[in-house]
């Protein structure tokens, strides 16, 4: 038997490989994210990105729904951050044997641009140069590398997570436009989008953060993939504005609630 030992100075990437593995590794990883996302959408455990349509904020992961959707949110995080890291840590490996895996993850982590989506993609080109120095001083510096299936145990447990989440909380808004008034009240028109392959019914729903209504009389049951429509009513505001529907609904036989954030313009005179 034979071993191969690192000496404490070893020498750090070159600049090339090392652009090319953080390159190469966060396309790599972001693939692998979209492939999860298809088939998570396929499943019915998300919705479609409707962040381009008038008045929806859906731009995935999902809203503040308390403890369990942070759980699902940081779940998803970590899954690019794994799926990230072991890429590029496979790209590195190919030109330069010692790489620190928990190193390079916590680089990617605060500067190395997991591939989710970014509002600010200048500090992203920044945060890449910061962590290509990082990655030649300090992350080739040591050899500890992640077992492939303890990468993969990881992820399928964050999936898990991720669904087991995004199928009990499956409605979604996807529009909201200003309806003709009633009365006094000005009123916003909502469409509901139910992305789960199972029927939903929505025992009462309302919007206390805007409304001065009272909630939607009666139930509205969605079939799968289907839409519905609540219409909100208030005393005149200006601006434009992020409000939430509170709905609560059963869905496989369970009883649960889900705020769900839609956008509007509001008007002064109804």
């Amino acid at each position: 038997m034979t071993s191969v030992a690192y000496s404490g100075q070893t020498d750090p990437p070159g600049w090339i490989a090392a652009t090319l593995a953080l390159v190469m590794g966060w396309l790599s990883a972001a693939l692998a994210l979209l492939v999860l996302y298809v088939a998570a959408s396929f499943v019915g455990a998300i919705s479609q990105p409707y962040a381009w349509s008038r008045g929806a904020i859906n731009e995935w992961s999902y809203a503040e729904n308390g403890t369990w959707s942070i759980l699902a949110n940081t779940a998803v995080i970590l899954i690019g951050l794994v799926l990230a890291t072991v890429a590029t840590s496979w790209w590195l490996r190919r030109a330069h044997a010692p790489v620190s895996d928990g190193r390079l993850a916590t680089v990617l982590f605060f500067v190395g641009g997991i591939p989710l989506v970014t509002a600010r993609p200048w500090l992203g080109v920044f945060g890449f140069l910061v962590a290509l120095v990082l990655v030649r001083g300090w992350v080739g510096r040591d050899d500890r590398r992640l077992a492939p299936r303890r990468a993969a145990v990881l992820v399928a447990v964050l999936a898990i997570v991720v669904a087991s989440y995004g199928l009990l909380h499956p409605l979604w808004t996807t529009g909201a436009v200003p309806a003709a008034s009633v009365g006094r009240y000005c009123s916003i028109l909502v469409n509901v989008h139910n992305a789960a392959h199972a029927g939903v019914t929505v025992d009462r729903i309302d919007a206390t953060s805007i409304t001065e209504s009272p909630a939607r009389p009666g139930r509205l049951r969605l079939a799968p993939g289907a839409n519905g429509k609540d219409v909100v009513r208030y005393l005149g505001g200006s601006g434009t504005g992020e409000f939430d529907l509170h709905a609560d609904y059963h869905v496989f036989g369970l009883a649960l609630g889900e705020t769900l954030p839609f956008r509007v313009r509001l008007r002064s005179n109804c």
